[in-house]
């Protein structure tokens, strides 16, 4: 008969060689969602950046549009 303190402590070691092999698969898992969102936030900043850029190249546009309107009488 097989002694069922051994048995057991067979299947803790087995489960913790298990838990060791899930946490570096959830930690490699991890790193790769970091890398991911640093590729998605990327562009989502260039495009934030474009944005600005044309909101203040547009108000600029609208202001020499106003001007030229203005000249165009005389």
């Amino acid at each position: 008969m097989a002694d069922p303190r051994g048995k057991v402590l067979q299947d803790y070691h087995k489960k913790l060689l298990e838990h060791k092999e899930i946490d570096g698969r959830l930690n490699e898992l991890r790193e790769q969602l970091k890398e991911l969102t640093k590729q998605c936030e990327k562009p989502e900043n260039d495009l934030k950046a474009l944005q600005s850029v044309g909101q203040i190249v547009g108000e600029v546009l609208k202001q020499l549009g106003s001007n030229c309107e203005a000249f165009r009488w005389l």
